[in-house]
């Protein structure tokens, strides 16, 4: 804390120092950044400078944020780390979400966004109001993601876990025989989470118990 004092102090000056003095005496600025990580309070602090420098050329002045204002430079955002934006990666997820399988994913994290949600759900969003449900969990999903991928955590890709080169012909041809049952689940309605035993029972029993 007393690091980001000093640094605020040589970006605002006295503008700062008077408002809030040369440490957090009070624990305001502590109370609000308590769970914030180095590398997101180095987030603030570049996107402070960034303000101070665009106040600059417009001929204008910055003011030093508050202490739940500067919490809130410090969140990142998918841009800032090369990922899709809430908007776009929602747009991807709900866009291929009736094949998430075959679609080349722009970041792992937009696909586990997805996943966490249910593909099936995202598919059958309903009406309006559920569907405003749906985007709220994604994107709260895909932040967290997003921290995770702030605090330098390699997200694990689906492809890494059981690859087709891994599989023999009998595998690759019970997987196939699993996907085509619930294909088939899917089109009869039922849920995207059952597996495929259930899958198939529930399958037998739609088509009469055949």
């Amino acid at each position: 804390m007393d690091e980001l004092f000093n640094a605020m102090g040589e970006m605002y000056g006295n503008k700062f120092t008077s408002e809030w003095g040369a440490f957090d005496a009070t624990g305001a600025w502590w109370a609000e950044l308590q769970h914030v990580t180095p590398a997101q309070l180095a987030l603030g602090l570049r996107r402070v400078r960034q303000q101070i420098q665009d106040a600059a050329r417009q001929n204008s002045e910055a003011w030093p944020p508050t202490p739940i204002a500067f919490a809130a430079l410090c969140q990142p955002k998918p841009e800032d780390l090369g990922l899709p934006s809430e908007a776009q990666a929602w747009r991807e997820a709900t866009a291929n979400a009736h094949q998430p399988s075959r679609h080349r994913w722009s970041h792992e994290a937009v696909r586990m966004a997805g996943q966490a949600v249910g593909w099936w759900d995202l598919t059958h969003g309903g009406g309006e109001s559920r569907a405003d449900r749906l985007e709220r969990r994604f994107r709260k999903e895909y932040a967290a993601l997003v921290n995770r991928v702030m605090a330098g955590e390699q997200l694990q890709s689906r492809t890494l876990i059981g690859h087709d080169s891994q599989l023999n012909r009998a595998e690759l041809a019970e997987r196939a025989s699993r996907e085509a049952a619930q294909q088939q689940a899917e089109a009869a309605g039922m849920p995207h989470r059952m597996n495929s035993e259930q899958g198939l029972r529930s399958l037998r029993a739609a088509l009469g118990g055949c």
